[in-house]
């Protein structure tokens, strides 16, 4: 299971865009993430009935006959089944403590040059969010290994049903935001805490207008802020650009775009 996969923890589910002018207003939807130029492929073998991930951090190699093994090192999981549905698709299952928290389905194309993985993510949302994934193949596995094996460089990464489409009103000095995973508030724009419902990660949002096309939200637990978004929205009034910064070096960015 990929680590990037997990940006979902910091990354990359559009939390919330505002502001009180009109230019906010509206129905926005994040484009594809794609990887960085720069990152390595992922490495991945399945041999004889041992699948094994070398490019995971941490790396690990679990017997693939769809029961559980234990997986040292990850935050996210502690157990991982792998199945073998045919030549070209396997299932893997990642737990927590007992508890499912992502399936991931790997398919490979007839021609052997692509792949597709779809992850359905539990527990995190107050509804399953499944993301979808396309590869192309860079190496291939061991001979004699399944097909799912080799090097695989990731071209984009996208919500499967668009659970993040989030929509902005804004009306006297106050914003109110919703999104299709049940995440919403009503905060005005004086950095005054107001309740955010549906993301057990918060409990309360302040909300502060920079300019006319920015605003940075601060999204708190119990008082203490973990996240500091910054949303700007480019002179076309069409697309805007999102910065994450977890408090503890990590920062994501994103771009997204208005629907008519």
């Amino acid at each position: 299971m990929r680590n990037s996969y997990w940006y979902f923890a910091g990354l990359a589910l559009l939390p919330a865009l505002v502001s009180a002018q009109s230019a906010f207003e509206g129905t926005w939807r994040p484009d594809p993430q794609k990887p960085s130029p720069t990152a390595k492929p992922d490495i991945v073998e399945l041999v004889k009935g041992e699948y094994a991930c070398q490019s995971c951090s941490p790396s690990y190699k679990v017997t693939a006959d769809g029961r559980d093994h234990a997986v040292a090192g990850s935050p996210y999981y502690d157990n991982l089944s792998v199945s073998i549905v045919d030549g070209r698709t396997i299932i893997r299952t990642a737990k927590k403590a007992g508890r499912t928290i992502a399936e991931i389905k790997d398919v490979v194309s007839v021609d052997g040059t692509s792949k597709k993985s779809t992850q359905t993510v539990t527990g995190m949302m107050p509804q399953p969010v499944e993301l979808t994934s396309t590869y192309s193949r860079v190496a291939a596995g061991p001979k004699g290994s399944h097909s799912v094996s080799g090097q695989w460089r990731e071209i984009q990464t996208d919500l499967t049903r668009h659970d993040e489409d989030t929509t902005y009103k804004v009306s006297a000095n106050k914003l109110t935001m919703s999104d299709r995973m049940g995440r919403s508030f009503s905060a005005s724009l004086d950095g005054a805490d107001a309740p955010y419902s549906g993301d057990s990660s918060y409990n309360s949002v302040s909300i502060k207008l920079i300019d006319k096309n920015t605003i940075e939200e601060s999204d708190k637990k119990d008082g203490k802020v973990v996240q500091i978004n910054r949303w700007t929205i480019d002179p076309d009034g069409t697309t805007i650009h999102a910065r994450f910064d977890d408090t503890h070096g990590h920062i994501q960015e994103q771009v997204g775009h208005r629907l008519p």
